[in-house]
């Protein structure tokens, strides 16, 4: 009896003992101040009644297990009014209840877990607090979005324009016045010819926020001027998080129908051992040539070498597949100990896409109405060609945030992002060349393997050494590197008298670029260090005041060779007529037995350069309020850059040739007497070399005029550098009858004047109006200029310092939910600017030969000599409406509009006009469903009206628009669904 009372007991104690641990629930939340928006660290939250508190750390967040139940929660800071609050818990979904210390609340604003920032209530009050002017586009708006690159992501933002679909302009002003930060840290470029970060490398799934900073505070880098976007990845959860998502889609030009592939690369982007250079090995003092004991190789190993690459040289051929992309998600926060813990994130995402489209485009020969005069000009058709472009694109991006709490306020962490895209490119092109009057086929074949690894080792730490309100440490250690890969890109081209009726009397061309076969690598590293430091402290009337000082110290590193082999025909086989492919005309029997001859071509310039920059950086600001709702922010930032760009031939690695050479002189008389004093050589200007030591002051102005409303004033100084590719003084044509592009070891870097207004109401957390107005000098902007060509069917240009460049604009954004079924966004801006490539003295100079021709002048033909910056849009908006269809707002239909007016696409030369792209809008729909808490739809069609992108030049003789590029890119569509624990 007494054994059946103890187990009768024992299973009672045990019950009760299950239902108490059950009966509790969570509360949590962020405390920030509202004098300057800062997250509040150390701050002690009770529940007296069950004596249970807990303390928020560095984001100023707590978590806080109580009994279900009403409860009284106080909220206490040294330094600030304690405050109350009654809280429900009830069981499942945590409590969130947000607390402002001092002037401002911001109670409503929903932070999730871990104060993460992600929702887009939460990101417009970051904005708010901000001491700059900034904008940005959260994950909450990303999931509810179509798109699926970060570079798609960021043009809905207010004053962005995405050129080339990966390519980011703010306020009008090209990649190289932006710079792109990763977590706070650089990161390199996968481009062999720009700085730019090309965004649609990053998946959207990888993404929490894109923020744009667009005025110049002294921690942020001197190098923009348009702005800095700043890309945020997921963070760990305070809870587990586990969520899987599976979506196809497709495209209505490309699904289904003919496409043509070379099914290079692996599955998910990278490069595959067939596609690689086989004689990459080979020693570069002696190229793969035909030769004798003096140099080359013997003309039957060159001959034999042929056989040692892919022989693959026509595309398959089939239907489109679907698209399709894969995610999947994995957070947690283990305790570890009573005060330490660890969060960990890892996701990994996969999208394969693609696409078709026809291309049309004309090249022409442009003739001044007026000799000597930029009054205007004829255009005489040079070529046009009509091109079937097919495009397979994967894209793999995984992520990892992996952090330790050793107590609050000591915290390090760990944030990696591996991401590489693999691109495919067929493109079937025929047209026609009117100098040689020639009707032409060529199929160009491409594979491109973009790859970044961005690794960054941090720490925040809190310093309660010195009163009441912490001093704040954190540093950031950052390894990043971009690769580019292109293996074995392959030009086939045959050719037949214009007027020919026969279809197949089209013989090879039989020059260097057809049969040519073309490799190129390109490595960017950069590492960097970050240090900074925050004192806390009074003013003179008891306002909380912030002093942040800091350093910076980047060392980056960016190499690119690229290889070229080639053939010719010995004899005239009558084989060579199309459409013989190249498995046929190619094959290493027509070397061995001497019908073709197979050689490296030697480059006729450098195919090399290596490229080396070295910055450090300290700054020293001031967070300061003058009255309650008045403060400011100034500072000074000082930098100290050291650039120097090598271009070379890789056959001369060991030559004398190879060493720091040149007639690159700071003073263009200077260098052009000694080369006609025979002591340089105009061509061996190979060294680009830039040491320039700034101090770039800030000052920004934020008044509170009424509650939440709030006015922004900042004068800033910053900078932009040339790139280290367009320090190299070297181009090479990707394709038949494109044009060629050439740096410029003599470049300069530019200085820039930023004035910004900004007036800004915040109606609540989530609705917004704000109005802006921004001017911007440019003192010796570097821009693109035509070079003079004659016979060949393709453009020159190169970089140049032009005299200078305003742009003046003016922003608008307005999100308002109009009803409980109906929210509205609309952002917009207007933009006018003017470069000043060259003077009329010395354009009229050149012209009447009153300039040395070895003169850098005299290198530059452009034809307007003012005009306004490439790529820059007048005009730009964005229109969202987002129609909720049930009182929850589970399910959702969103309606994106995204318009750019006519822009600078192309910089004409030699008396061509300049190009310009046509004003484009377009149109997406996006259909978004939850069933319960753990399942999610998406449904999207982008782009549902087909809208053409024409680009033209104005012929002044017809007044006609004349074609210089065409295209449609067809609707596409998308399924995606995620389940979620």
């Amino acid at each position: 009896m007494k054994i059946k009372l103890f187990a009768i007991a024992l299973l009672v104690f045990t019950f009760s003992e299950d239902v108490f641990a059950q009966a509790t629930g969570k509360v949590r939340g962020k405390i920030v101040d509202g004098d300057n928006g800062e997250a509040v660290f150390g701050a002690t939250i009770v529940v007296r009644a069950v004596k249970k508190f807990a303390k928020t750390d560095f984001d100023g967040a707590y978590d806080l297990e109580l009994p279900l139940g009403t409860h009284e929660v106080e909220f206490q800071m040294i330094g600030f009014s304690a405050q109350k609050r009654t809280v429900t818990v009830t069981p499942g979904k945590p409590q969130v209840v947000n607390i402002t210390f001092g002037l401002q609340t911001l109670e409503t604003v929903d932070v999730k877990g871990r104060a993460l920032n992600d929702a887009e209530a939460a990101l417009l009050a970051l904005q708010k607090k901000s001491s700059s002017v900034s904008d940005g586009i959260s994950k909450e708006a990303i999931k509810k979005s179509p798109d699926s690159s970060a570079g798609e992501v960021v043009r809905r933002v207010t004053g962005i324009t995405l050129v080339g679909g990966k390519f980011v302009f703010v306020r009008g002003l090209g990649e190289r016045y932006s710079n792109t930060e990763l977590n706070d840290t650089l990161v390199p470029s996968t481009e062999p010819d720009k700085r730019v970060v090309a965004l649609d490398i990053f998946p959207s799934g990888v993404l929490k926020n894109v923020r744009i900073i667009k005025t110049f505070i002294p921690e942020l880098p001197a190098e923009f001027s348009g702005g800095l976007v700043k890309i945020e990845t997921q963070e760990y959860p305070e809870e587990k998080l586990f969520s899987v998502s599976v979506g196809a889609g497709g495209n209505y030009n490309t699904t289904g129908h003919k496409f043509l592939n070379m099914n290079q690369g692996n599955m998910l982007g990278g490069v595959n051992d067939n596609q690689k250079n086989p004689l990459a090995n080979v020693p570069n003092v002696t190229p793969v040539v035909p030769g004798s004991i003096f140099g080359g190789y013997d003309p039957a190993v060159v001959q034999a070498s042929s056989a040692e690459f892919n022989q693959k040289w026509t595309p398959d051929k089939g239907p489109a597949p679907f698209d399709r992309n894969f995610s999947i998600n994995y957070g947690d926060t283990f305790k570890v100990g009573a005060t330490s813990r660890i969060g960990i994130l890892v996701g990994s995402t996969y999208n394969r896409n693609y696409r078709f489209r026809q291309e049309e485009s004309n090249r022409y020969l442009g003739v001044a109405a007026i000799p000597n005069s930029t009054a205007g000009s004829t255009l005489n058709k040079l070529q046009d060609q009509k091109a079937d472009l097919y495009t397979e694109e994967r894209n793999w991006g995984n992520n990892m945030n992996l952090a330790y709490e050793i107590t609050k306020g000591q915290q390090v962490f760990i944030k990696s992002l591996y991401t590489q895209q693999g691109e495919g490119v067929v493109r079937d092109a025929n047209g026609n060349d009117y100098i040689n009057l020639a009707h032409f086929k060529a199929l160009t074949t491409q594979y491109t393997s973009s790859l970044i690894q961005h690794h960054t080792l941090g720490g925040d730490h809190a310093l309660n050494w010195f009163g009441d309100r912490a001093h704040k440490f954190d540093w950031r250690a950052n390894y990043a590197q971009a690769d580019r890969d292109q293996p074995d890109l392959q030009q086939q081209v045959w050719r037949q008298g214009i007027g020919n009726p026969n279809p197949y009397d089209l013989t090879r061309l039989g020059d260097s670029n057809d049969g040519s076969r073309f490799f190129s690598n390109t490595r960017d590293i950069s590492r960097t260090l970050k240090l900074n430091y925050e004192i806390p402290f009074d003013q003179w009337s008891g306002l909380k005041a912030l002093l942040k000082l800091g350093t910076y110290s980047m060392s980056r590193e960016k190499d690119f060779t690229f290889f070229w082999y080639g053939q010719k025909p010995n004899t005239a086989t009558g084989l060579e007529r199309y459409p013989l492919p190249g498995e046929v005309y190619s094959n290493p029997i027509t070397f061995l037995d001497n019908t073709n001859q197979f050689s490296q071509q030697l480059p006729g310039q450098s195919n090399a350069y290596a490229a080396a920059q070295k910055l450090q950086a300290y700054y020293s600001q001031v967070d300061l309020p003058i009255l309650p709702k008045l403060k400011v922010l100034f500072g000074l930032r000082y930098e100290d850059s050291y650039q120097k760009v090598k271009t070379y031939y890789t056959g001369n690695t060991t030559s004398s040739l190879n060493l720091d050479y040149g007639c690159d002189v700071s003073n263009d008389t200077v260098r052009v007497a000694l080369i006609r004093n025979n002591i340089c050589d105009p061509f061996n200007n190979g060294v680009g070399e830039l040491r320039t030591k700034d101090r770039l002051p800030s000052f920004n102005l934020n008044w509170e005029v009424a509650k939440d409303q709030i006015v922004r004033a900042a004068v800033t100084q910053t900078l932009t550098r040339p790139d280290l590719r367009e320090l190299s003084p070297f181009g090479f044509t990707p394709y038949y009858g494109a044009n060629t592009i050439f740096g410029n070891s003599s470049l300069q870097r530019s200085y820039i004047h930023n004035y910004d207004l900004r007036y800004e109401y915040y109606l609540n957390p989530t609705d917004y109006v704000g109005v802006g107005a921004f001017f911007k000098q440019i003192s010796d902007p570097i821009e693109m200029i035509g070079q003079p060509v004659a016979g060949g069917i393709s453009q020159k240009f190169t970089f140049a310092n032009a005299q200078q460049a305003t742009i003046r604009g003016v922003e608008f954004d307005f999100r308002k939910e109009l009803t409980s079924w109906l929210r509205f966004e609309t952002n917009m801006f207007f933009i006018k600017s003017r470069v000043d490539v060259l003077s009329w003295e010395q354009y009229i100079a050149v012209q009447s030969g009153l300039v040395d021709t070895f003169s850098r002048v005299a290198a530059y033909s452009p034809t307007n000599l003012s005009r306004p910056l490439q790529g820059q849009s007048p005009f730009v908006f964005n229109l969202r409406f987002d129609f909720f269809l049930n009182e929850k707002k589970t399910q959702s239909i969103g309606v994106y509009y995204n318009y750019f007016a006519d822009r600078l696409y192309a910089v004409g030369a030699n008396y061509l006009p300049d190009a310009y792209e046509r004003a484009v809008g377009l149109t997406d729909v996006v259909y978004t469903a939850k069933r319960g808490d753990h399942l999610e739809f998406k449904v999207a069609a982008q782009n549902i009206f087909d809208t053409r992108y024409r680009v033209y030049q104005k012929n002044e003789l017809t007044g006609e628009k004349d074609l210089f590029l065409s295209y449609r890119t067809g609707v596409s569509y998308s399924f995606q669904a995620t389940y979620k624990l």
